[in-house]
C-alpha cells in the first residue's frame, strides 16, 4: 500500500510511505525511481541490519526500530526490532516497511498536517530521532531491572536474581547496544550540506551518541553484576566450607579419643578405673575448649556478612 504523506512545490518534494509491498509493487517502484534491483532485494530482506549506501543522487538507508511488543525472552535482532528502508534525494523520499509502525504513523500525522514543513532534511532527521527514541523505554526498563537486581544481591528481604535472568537482560542490552552502534555509524556517514543541515544532523548525531553511550554503560554494569553474582556465590560456598571445617576441627580429636577407647582391648587399665569415664569426658571438654579459644583468638569464629 502506497500513501503520499506530504508534497510541496517550492522546492518540489514528495514523501511516499509504502507499507507491506508485494514484490511486483516494489519492483514497479524501483523502476519508477531508478532504484537498482540489488537494493530492492535488501528491502525484502527482514533480517538486514542498519546500512548506508549511496548511488547517484539517491541515498539508501536501513534503520531498525525497537519493537515494544517483543517478548521478554526474545534473543535475536529480528525478534526485538523492525526494519525500515529509506530512499531519499532532494525531491523525493520513500519509506518502505512490512508492517505499519507507531513512529511512522505519528510522523505521517505530523507532516501530513503541516505539508509546508516537509522536506528531505527535516524528514530524515525526524525519522532518525524517532527510531532512536524507540530504544529509550527498553533502556530505561533495563536500568530499573538492573537496579532491582543489584539491590537483591545485598538485601536480606529480596530474592537473589538468577544467573539466567541476568543473562537474558545482558543479551537484550547487548543487542540494543549493537543496533545503536550500527545506527550511529549510519548517521555518521550522512554528509549534510549547508549550515542549517549541519545543525540538524549534529543534533541527530548527538542523540545517537547519547543512546549508544547509555546502552554501553548498562552493558558494562550488567557484566559487573554477573561477576559480582559469581563472586558472592563463591563467597557463600567458602562460608559453608568454613563452618564445616570448624565442626570437623572440633570433632576430629574427639572422634580419635572415642575410637581409641572403643576398641575394647582386654588390657586397657582405664576401662577398670572408676573415674575413667568422667575423666575422658573432661578431657574431651578441655580439648573442645582449647580449640574454641584458639579459633576465637584467630578470629575464625567471627560472623561475616549476610552473603
Amino acid at each position: 500500500m502506497q500513501q503520499h504523506v506530504c508534497q510541496t512545490s517550492d522546492p518540489p518534494f514528495t514523501w511516499t510511505d509504502v507499507i507491506a509491498p508485494e514484490v511486483e509493487e516494489l519492483q514497479a517502484i524501483a523502476r519508477e525511481y531508478g532504484i537498482p534491483s540489488s537494493i530492492v532485494h535488501d528491502c525484502l530482506d527482514p533480517e538486514h541490519l542498519p546500512k548506508y549506501e549511496r548511488f547517484g543522487e539517491t541515498t539508501f538507508l536501513i534503520l531498525r526500530v525497537y519493537d515494544l511488543g517483543a517478548s521478554e525472552d526474545a534473543g535475536t535482532v529480528q525478534e526485538i526490532t523492525r526494519k525500515i528502508a529509506i530512499f531519499f534525494r532532494s525531491d523525493v523520499a520513500l519509506t518502505i516497511h512490512r508492517a505499519d509502525l507507531p513512529i511512522l504513523a505519528a510522523l505521517r500525522d505530523r507532516f501530513g498536517q503541516t505539508g509546508n514543513a516537509c522536506g528531505p532534511l527535516v524528514l530524515l532527521a525526524a525519522l532518525g530521532n524517532a527510531v532512536l527514541d524507540t530504544y529509550e523505554k527498553p533502556l530505561q526498563q533495563a536500568e530499573d531491572i538492573l537496579d532491582h537486581y543489584e539491590e537483591g544481591l545485598f538485601s536480606p528481604k529480596l530474592k537473589d536474581p538468577s544467573l539466567h535472568r541476568i543473562h537474558l537482560l545482558k543479551r537484550r542490552v547487548s543487542l540494543i547496544k549493537r543496533m545503536l552502534w550500527q545506527t550511529h555509524s549510519v548517521i555518521l556517514r550522512l554528509t549534510p550540506t549547508g549550515e542549517r543541515a549541519q545543525s540538524i544532523y549534529q543534533d541527530l548525531k548527538e542523540n545517537a551518541e547519547s543512546y549508544h553511550f547509555w546502552a554501553d554503560q548498562l552493558h558494562e554494569e550488567i557484566q559487573n553484576l554477573l561477576s559480582m553474582h559469581v563472586a558472592l556465590a563463591s563467597h557463600r560456598t567458602n562460608e559453608v566450607m568454613r563452618v564445616l571445617t570448624i565442626f570437623s576441627a572440633f570433632f576430629l580429636p574427639l572422634t580419635f579419643i572415642v575410637g581409641v577407647y572403643g576398641m575394647n582391648f582386654e588390657f586397657m587399665p582405664e576401662l577398670h578405673s572408676r573415674w575413667a569415664y568422667p575423666g575422658v569426658l573432661a578431657l574431651m571438654a578441655a580439648i573442645s575448649l582449647v580449640i574454641y579459644t584458639w579459633f576465637r583468638r584467630r578470629g575464625w569464629l567471627r560472623r561475616s556478612g549476610r552473603r
